[in-house]
């Protein structure tokens, strides 16, 4: 069964944060896994260095790997400095994240809309990890655009408030860090065509530490049908990114 972990940081910059595309290879190796998704650090984009200097290089690193690699779906982050690429068509996705305690988006400038305008043209989806008050103002704000709210909801306000998007069939759920509890419950709410396997592997502190293998042992406990787990193990993620205007654009 095809397994694809739709939630991988992955960036080369030993002075920041490294998890590189080979051990990220390993890793799905390890697993079973065909291919991933990843995006670059928060350490990259405004954590440990915030300049355009260094957003550009972690986003073009996570290209570049997607250029190397089969199967490897590669999302641009966008921060609050709302600067896109010439070849954003190039990219599976959109990487959209912040803490609560973090610096924040400006969702009024002028320079958000039009990335947001650029996003949607593309049916880019965006996995989109926010305060629970603006993850409604952004799926509000965007109808029809593809949106993947990580950790079952567990940052984005927590799983039990992400009732209010149950009905909304572009709303999506990664499985990434979530107990079994949270995944059964989302799964109750919006069924296996809206959830998607993920890790939030995001480096080598436990090099001996699996996170995809030990994240999917958590789904392979519990009693889903092979055509709920093939949903959720890659054929949604593999249907979003088929979706995009760019080269993702083929269905498997």
């Amino acid at each position: 069964m095809r397994l694809v972990d739709a939630h991988i940081h992955c960036g080369d910059n030993q002075e920041t944060k490294a998890f590189t595309l080979e051990q990220v290879q390993q890793g799905l190796a390890e697993a079973g896994a065909q291919g991933a998704v990843i995006f670059a650090f928060p350490e990259d984009m405004y954590r440990l260095v915030d300049t355009p200097q260094a957003r550009r290089r972690a986003n073009a690193y996570v290209l570049q790997c997607a250029t190397r690699a089969p199967d490897i779906y590669p999302f641009y982050f966008v921060w609050n400095d709302y600067e896109l690429p010439d070849d954003l068509a190039a990219y599976a996705g959109i990487k959209w994240h912040r803490h609560a305690d973090e610096p924040r988006y400006d969702y009024q400038d002028p320079k958000c809309e039009a990335v947001l305008e650029a996003i949607r043209a593309l049916r880019l989806p965006v996995t989109l990890e926010e305060e629970f008050d603006l993850t409604v103002d952004f799926v509000n704000r965007n109808p029809g655009l593809p949106i993947i709210i990580p950790h079952t909801g567990l940052l984005n306000g927590g799983t039990e408030r992400m009732d209010v998007f149950f009905d909304n069939p572009d709303v999506y759920f990664d499985t990434s860090m979530a107990s079994p509890e949270a995944i059964s419950h989302i799964l109750e709410g919006v069924g296996a065509r809206r959830v998607i396997f993920g890790s939030d592997v995001s480096g080598t502190s436990q090099p001996f530490f699996n996170f995809t293998k030990v994240e999917l042992a958590k789904l392979e406990a519990l009693d889903l049908s092979d055509d709920e787990r093939r949903l959720i193990y890659a054929e949604n993620i593999d249907r979003l990114v088929a979706q995009t205007a760019g080269k993702y654009g083929q269905p498997r």
